[in-house]
C-alpha cells in the first residue's frame, strides 16, 4: 500500500466521524475509508498498522462489516491470510442497509402508534414520521432500481463492445 497523504488521512477520519454520527463504530468508518482509497485488498495487519489500531479492533469491526455486506473477504492462492476489499456492489449494499434501517425504524413507529394516539401532537409526529419514512424508502428503492438498471446497461454495452472488438480482429 502506498503512503497515505495527510489529505487522504483526513478523508479516512471524516468517514469515521460520519459512521459515528450514524451511531456506527468510528473504527468501522475509518476501515471503510481506508478500503475506499485502497486499490488492492488489505490484510487485517495492514489495516491495523495503517490506522494505528489494534488487530482486535480490526477483527471486531471487519466482522460487523462482513455481516452487513459492506466488505468482502478475499484470499490469495498460496497465502493463508485473509484480505478485505469493498464489494463491487458496495453502493447497492449501502442502499439496502439504509432501506433496512428505515423499514426497521418505521416498523417501531407503526407498532407503537396506537399507544400515543390520545395526544394529538404526538399522534401527528408519529404519522409524519411514518409518511416521511415511506417517502424515503421509496426514494432509496427507486435509486437502487436505477443503479441496478444502469449497471445492467453498462454490462450489456461492455459485452457488446467486446463482441464487436472480436469481430473486428
Amino acid at each position: 500500500m502506498s503512503k497515505i497523504t495527510p489529505e487522504v488521512l483526513a478523508f479516512i477520519e471524516e468517514i469515521g466521524l460520519d459512521f459515528e454520527r450514524q451511531n456506527l463504530p468510528r473504527v468501522a468508518g475509518r476501515i471503510m475509508g481506508l478500503l475506499m482509497v485502497s486499490s488492492s485488498p488489505l490484510s487485517s495487519q495492514q489495516i491495523a498498522s495503517t490506522l494505528q489500531i489494534s488487530l482486535g479492533a480490526v477483527s471486531t469491526n471487519i466482522n460487523l462489516m462482513l455481516r452487513d455486506g459492506l466488505v468482502d473477504k478475499k484470499t490469495l492462492i498460496g497465502d493463508r491470510m485473509n484480505y478485505y476489499v469493498l464489494p463491487s456492489d458496495y453502493l447497492e449494499q449501502e442502499l439496502i442497509y439504509m432501506i433496512t434501517a428505515a423499514l426497521t425504524r418505521q416498523a417501531i413507529f407503526k407498532k407503537h402508534h396506537d399507544a400515543v394516539k390520545e395526544d394529538d401532537a404526538v399522534d401527528q409526529r408519529f404519522k409524519d414520521w411514518i409518511q416521511g419514512t415511506d417517502y424515503l424508502i421509496e426514494m432509496y428503492e427507486r435509486y437502487l432500481a436505477e443503479l441496478r438498471a444502469s449497471k445492467s446497461e453498462n454490462n450489456s454495452v461492455n459485452k457488446n463492445a467486446r463482441q464487436l472488438d472480436r469481430f473486428k480482429s
